[in-house]
């Protein structure tokens, strides 16, 4: 009690110090009247001498005052910094906002109350921040923050480092987002999603079917539309008989993600004509910024779902694309007037240029080189200047490339040369790839304004995009197929010679293995038409010759393959001429093993491991190179990487397999952002 009278005492006399002092300053002004006088009086001694007690004692008052308020000023300084002291030391264990203290190892050393409340702890000194909080000291770093979730709720936590003489400690702040996450939650699951669904091949499909039965399957998948949007905010549309249009809601979308889209098997059940099955391809748009992108995002993965085969659905991410389904063979395609559109497109761009440069892929086949024949036919019959760029010395069709040096002499041209004679006016075309990682040249595609892209493998994420003119049909045999098919639509002032419709057979008769594998009716009628124009079976078959010491390597690979599961493999570890020919050979002869859905065989060829991959329909081999990095057909794929050895690129296959084994529904789900896209 005494403290505190003393305390309002001082505080009384604080309060009448201001009176003092302009007390003190009256004084001197009245001392500095009285000094008046004294110029008018003769005697003024006596006024002087009193003049001067005043002003000295106004002085000294003043100085007094002053010093007393300078002194009374530092003790309340010290008083109010030992209050904020007293403050901050019981603010801080009271504060709302949980903190807490750990040094450079993440020992716990103070926390207050309210951190306590929110991990439902007790006595915490000298525990790991980790086994509290599950924060590892290496996982934030000083003046940046992470999300988390703590006891069922979502903390945003900061980090700040400082200094002190025992060491460095670490300053935990912890802000409740709760409610921000749970907001951020409702947003992203709100925002409409674009979904475009396609029925693959809808008139080759119904082509010869009574209207009653195609108005049953229709209506069977109307009931498929409904059922998968029920119970669900969405809206259907039908944009044509073929195409539906699905807006909905982003959650519900990302449910479909989580079941991979099981309406694609469900309508893979319902029969056509009781035999063909229906199958939908399915664009799916949800990282756009607003509606009409996450629209154009839905037509650019309804187009690599088709480019891809049909049969699956694309969802356009932020890193690229994700592919579900995919695991039926398709329905061929029959649509001739559309061929024989860009068939007359193609003549109409040659005619329009002053050059035609024709390029296949890398370490390219008879499949790539039979076709670029055939492209040089149709420029040599409208008679513009025309090169097929090849680096002979890589090429696994070098038996057909001798061939053309003898029957087309000067024809084949190096992509250094290429690269130097090719200008804005020339045309390039690129046959048999739709990747831009695996073109002969990618430096010579890059130079050429003109495109055209003539393919018939699965369109990959990073396909040849600035393209003038692109024929791509998955469902055709091989490239070989679609040139012969280009053609055979037009009479031309000569006909076709025997070789090159021997060239292009054996483009065919290599991707179908003989007319066994990925085989239409359209593949018997190019091949047919071909027989006519003179092409020999036993000529082309010398075009598949090999050395006796490829085929003794080939039949070592053979007998050291093991069976792993349903599935063969094989592993090449020497190194040696024609490895690639040799491991398709392999791959495709090991498929005659009883109970195999697909063989593979390792091996390693120019710093490169590398895998080949076939099978007869049952399992998509594409899915499985794409999740290694590669890419290519249901029924054949390939693999080529540089970062691992062939045993380590063993070991990730069977990995591969082992996933696809134990969860079955994997097998038709497969992430497209791998870098490289092979085929072979």
């Amino acid at each position: 009690m005494n403290g505190i009278r003393r305390q309002k005492a001082g505080d009384g006399m604080e309060g009448k110090r201001p009176w003092r002092l302009i007390g003190a300053t009256g004084l001197m002004l009245l001392a500095g009247l009285l000094a008046l006088p004294m110029t008018s009086i003769a005697e003024h001694r006596l006024l002087f001498w009193i003049d001067l007690i005043i002003w000295f004692a106004a002085i000294s008052w003043m100085v007094f005052e002053i010093f007393s308020i300078g002194k009374n000023t530092m003790r309340y300084v010290a008083r109010m910094n030992r209050t904020l002291d007293r403050t901050m030391q019981t603010t801080l264990t009271h504060m709302p906002v949980p903190l807490v203290i750990a040094d450079s190892h993440g020992e716990i050393l103070w926390y207050n109350d309210p951190f306590v409340e929110m991990v439902n702890g007790g006595d915490m000194f000298g525990m790991q921040m980790e086994a509290v909080t599950g924060i590892y000291s290496a996982e934030i770093l000083s003046g940046e923050s992470m999300e988390m979730v703590l006891q069922g709720r979502n903390y945003k936590v900061f980090r700040t480092d400082y200094d002190r003489r025992d060491g460095r400690m670490a300053l935990y702040t912890f802000e409740d987002i709760d409610s921000y996450v749970l907001l951020r939650q409702n947003y992203m699951q709100s925002r409409s999603c674009v979904l475009l669904i396609h029925v693959d091949n809808f008139e080759d499909l119904f082509a010869g079917t009574r209207q009653s039965e195609r108005a049953a399957v229709l209506a069977s998948l109307e009931k498929l539309f409904e059922k998968m949007l029920n119970n669900t905010h969405s809206i259907f549309h039908h944009l044509d008989e073929d195409r539906f249009l699905v807006v909905t809601e982003a959650q519900y979308c990302m449910d479909m993600e989580r079941l991979h889209f099981p309406i694609l098997d469900a309508a893979r059940k319902i029969k056509v004509r009781g035999r063909i099955c229906l199958t939908l391809s399915i664009g799916v748009g949800r990282s756009g910024k607003n509606l009409e992108e996450n629209e154009h995002f839905a037509q650019l993965s309804l187009d690599m779902a088709l480019g891809r085969g049909g049969d699956q659905a694309a969802v356009k991410t932020d890193n690229g694309f994700t592919f579900y389904g995919g695991v039926s063979q398709g329905i061929e395609h029959r649509n001739k007037a559309k061929n024989r559109a860009i068939a007359k497109d193609l003549i109409r761009l040659m005619s329009q240029c002053s050059h035609v440069y024709i390029m296949g892929h890398r370490a390219s086949d008879l499949d790539a080189v039979g076709a670029a024949v055939g492209i040089a036919f149709i420029a040599e019959q409208k008679g513009i200047p025309h090169n097929i760029v090849v680096r002979t010395e890589t090429t696994l069709a070098y038996l057909l490339t001798d061939r053309i040096a003898e029957e087309m002499p000067g024809c084949m041209m190096t992509p250094e040369m290429a690269r130097a004679n090719i200008t804005d006016s020339d045309l390039l075309i690129i046959v048999d790839t739709f990747s831009k990682d695996i073109v002969e040249d990618a430096e010579l595609y890059r130079m050429a304004k003109h495109v055209v892209v003539i393919d018939h493998h699965r369109k990959m994420v990073n396909y040849l995009d600035n393209t003038t003119l692109k024929l791509h049909d998955p469902h055709a045999s091989s490239a070989a197929e679609l040139v012969a098919g280009m053609i055979q639509y037009f009479d031309w002032r000569s006909e076709m010679s025997q070789f090159c419709a021997e060239a292009l057979m054996a483009g065919i008769m290599l991707d179908t293995k003989n007319f066994v594998m990925q085989t239409g009716v359209h593949t018997f009628e190019v091949a047919a038409y071909l027989r006519e124009q003179g092409a020999d079976p036993i000529s082309v078959k010398t075009l598949f010759a090999e050395s006796l010491e490829a085929y003794q390597h080939r039949s070592k690979l053979v007998s050291e393959a093991k069976v792993y599961g349903k599935y063969v493999i094989a592993v090449a570890e020497e190194e040696v001429p024609d490895m690639r020919v040799i491991a398709a050979q392999v791959a495709d002869e090991l498929l005659g093993v009883e109970s195999v859905c697909a063989t593979f065989v390792v091996f390693n060829t120019k710093n490169q491991a590398c895998i080949s991959a076939r099978s007869l329909g049952k399992m998509n081999v594409q899915v499985i190179m794409e999740q290694l990095g590669g890419g290519g057909h249901q029924i054949m794929a390939a693999t080529q990487r540089t970062d691992c050895t062939v045993h380590q690129l063993r070991d990730m296959l069977i990995a591969v397999l082992d996933t696809m084994d134990a969860s079955p529904e994997e097998t038709d789900k497969v992430s497209a952002d791998s870098d490289d896209n092979n085929e072979m």
